[in-house]
């Protein structure tokens, strides 16, 4: 009975002291800066906006098109990483923008990567493409687990092809398997060339997205 009450009050006191506190001293470095401006490079936004896929997605009423900070607690919006801590010039100069069908359980993101995003060897940094797949894939995830709520229980990422600095990308993911307080969804992410040329496959990814127990007791308080 002990163990059980330990495992069940231990992480929620955690969640809620983080919610509490972390937020606050978080804000003073970010807030200021992100309230200014959306996008960093309005130009790849204007050319997003005119791609054939874009349109077909903005177009269909089944689809809902969001940014990723407008779904976010306004406490937590600065620390998520796409807008947020890697958000502003030469990072990702555009807030993410996300198609998400939660019948279908479909989801279609947009990102822009700058040239501070590389590793030693010039090119986009492998953690940030896993940035990338994690959260993206939570995302088309959320919406068939009972609370919408969830945690990467596991992230698989087979790494083909690395992303060139100044790269406009996209990530398709999909749910192949839900039951329960068990999800699995599985993405592509690719360069996404605005002015022709061939995509380039960067990564294949599988998520399994689960809902702890003890995330129903929770459900009042707005975190994620």
């Amino acid at each position: 009975m002990l163990r059980r009450l330990t495992r069940l009050t231990v992480p929620v006191v955690a969640l809620t002291t983080g919610y509490a506190f972390f937020p606050k001293e978080w804000r003073k470095n970010h807030s200021s800066e992100l309230k200014k401006i959306n996008h960093f490079n309005e130009s790849i936004n204007d050319q997003l906006e005119l791609s054939k896929e874009f349109q077909e997605l903005s177009s269909n009423d089944k689809i809902r098109k969001f940014s990723p900070r407008q779904e976010f607690p306004s406490q937590h919006r600065e620390n998520y990483v796409g807008s947020g801590i890697l958000f502003g010039p030469d990072l990702m100069e555009i807030d993410p923008i996300v198609f998400i069908n939660p019948d279908e359980g479909e989801l279609t993101s947009f990102y822009h990567l700058g040239t501070k995003l590389i590793s030693q060897d010039g090119q986009i940094h492998n953690g940030i493409v896993s940035t990338i797949l994690d959260e993206g894939l939570c995302t088309c995830g959320f919406a068939r687990l009972p609370s919408k709520k969830g945690v990467t229980a596991k992230l698989s990422i087979n790494f083909i092809n690395q992303a060139p600095p100044n790269s406009t990308v996209v990530l398709r993911a999909k749910v192949v398997e839900s039951k329960g307080r068990k999800v699995i969804i599985r993405g592509d992410l690719e360069t996404y060339p605005l002015n022709g040329g061939e995509a380039v496959k960067i990564a294949t990814s599988e998520c399994i997205l689960v809902e702890p127990k003890w995330f129903k007791y929770l459900s009042w308080l707005q975190v994620f």
